[in-house]
């Protein structure tokens, strides 16, 4: 896997720098997209090799796109692990646009 480390103070150009090559591999891993009513909810599968590319993204978006809210969650017993992504008017657009959504959601 490749290492994606983030150091501290991490600055907007260090995100800027990261955020492409690790939402490809981000967006690599994904298995399915729900819908909801404000974003989606990436799901990975059961890889446990997702969560850190994944929380890392988290991370890099935090600091790129600040208005978007974010969770990762785990199932127990090996279960799916899915990232929500939301926010306020237009954050789904947005996301949909920006991680190229169109091939796993029916518009």
């Amino acid at each position: 896997m490749v290492d994606y480390s983030i150091t501290y103070p991490f600055t907007r150009e260090s995100a800027e720098e990261l955020r492409e090559p690790l939402l490809s591999v981000v967006l690599d891993l994904i298995k399915a997209v729900q819908e909801t009513e404000d974003g989606y909810i990436l799901v990975f599968g059961r890889v446990p090799q997702t969560v850190q590319p994944a929380a890392q993204l988290m991370q890099v978006e935090r600091v790129m796109n600040p208005f978007m809210r974010m969770s990762l969650t785990v199932e127990s017993n090996e279960g799916p692990i899915k990232m929500e992504m939301s926010g306020p008017k237009g954050t789904k657009e947005f996301l949909y646009s920006e991680y190229g959504l169109k091939r796993w959601v029916l518009s």
